[in-house]
């Protein structure tokens, strides 16, 4: 098995066997939490169908150097479409990878589609796939990752075999991370909820992501005149790829806070808290409150995930959720004052 790729071990070897057999299902559903690993996951498979060694996939053979590399002509990659300026996979996509699929394979043993994220194509540009899904050319596969795949048309679900991935257990991602020479592994392992893509992400945006994060906490402690100022702040002026990138991370930032205010909320003492340096913090959190406050917060961050998929004014986005949280915390969100 493929050290890069910590966890799932049981499923990968399932999979790797299925492709020694050639009787991989034609449309396989990647889904797992996002940074778990289903992207390399993709490539990895596809390089074991098309491994020319006897130990696949071997690291070494042609297929094996080109496909991690994005350089294989037979493993087509459909992503955002980026002449459009919403995040979605568009049907003019859609059809240019039917055409693109009506001519031979060229080198490998099966071609491979991976479309990532999925759950990123529109409706007509899923019902355009709908056929070729069901009735793949010859020797040709299709991969679909999303961390959500409840977005998915059920018509495109019902072709597919879903293959789930769970989160990595601590011991093996803490192990896979102090092998690649990352600082403090354990703590990034706890950090990260199993999930490697995040833990590397952590670890190399640490000091940005600590920043972001107080900031966060300075604004909402404040009038509301900070916290309006603050959004603008992050959103002002700046390429809007960086700004959704900031405002999933302030999402992902709040959503910790949550399970560090439910943890300790409920004494659950073995397990660390993601924000251990901001006990004080946690603690306001936990007294202000109570299970209705933690669900409101918890459905304003996913209503305003779902709501920057749909390419939702970021500002706008940002300032209704502070606000809600400001709401949630009462007094509580002077905690982040320092």
């Amino acid at each position: 098995m493929d050290d890069r790729l910590p966890g799932n071990t049981d499923l990968r070897r399932r999979l790797g066997e299925l492709a020694d057999a050639e009787a991989l299902h034609p449309c396989l559903l990647f889904a797992g939490p996002s940074g778990v690993g289903k992207s390399q996951a993709a490539l990895w498979l596809a390089a074991r169908a098309n491994c020319e060694a006897s130990s696949r996939p071997c690291g070494a053979c042609w297929p094996c150097r080109k496909i991690p590399a994005g350089e294989h002509p037979d493993v087509i990659t459909v992503g955002l479409d980026p002449e459009r300026t919403t995040p979605i996979i568009s049907v003019r996509q859609a059809r240019e990878l039917t055409r693109a699929l009506t001519l031979h394979v060229f080198a490998a043993r099966r071609r491979f589609v991976i479309i990532e994220p999925a759950d990123a194509l529109t409706t007509s540009a899923a019902n355009a796939l709908l056929k070729t899904l069901e009735e793949p050319p010859q020797q040709t596969g299709f991969i679909l990752v999303t961390d959500r795949p409840q977005r998915l048309l059920p018509t495109v679900r019902s072709r597919c075999l879903l293959v789930r991935f769970r989160p990595v257990d601590e011991e093996s991602l803490t192990a896979w991370l102090r092998a690649r020479g990352v600082a403090d592994p354990a703590r990034l392992a706890r950090r990260s909820d199993g999930c490697p893509g995040r833990a590397l992400a952590l670890a190399e945006g640490s000091e940005a992501r600590a920043a972001l994060r107080d900031g966060l906490l300075r604004a909402i402690s404040g009038p509301i005149d900070d916290v309006f100022s603050w959004g603008e702040t992050l959103c002002k002026r700046r390429a809007r790829p960086d700004v959704v990138a900031d405002v999933r991370t302030v999402l992902e930032i709040i959503e910790e806070l949550l399970r560090d205010t439910v943890r300790a909320l409920a004494a659950r003492q073995s397990r660390p808290l993601f924000h251990d340096d901001r006990v004080d913090v946690i603690t306001a959190w936990t007294r202000a409150l109570d299970d209705a406050g933690i669900c409101a917060i918890h459905r304003a961050v996913t209503q305003t995930r779902d709501d920057l998929a749909r390419n939702v004014n970021n500002r706008l986005l940002l300032d209704t959720l502070l606000v809600r949280l400001c709401t949630e915390l009462g007094a509580a969100r002077g905690a982040g004052s320092r």
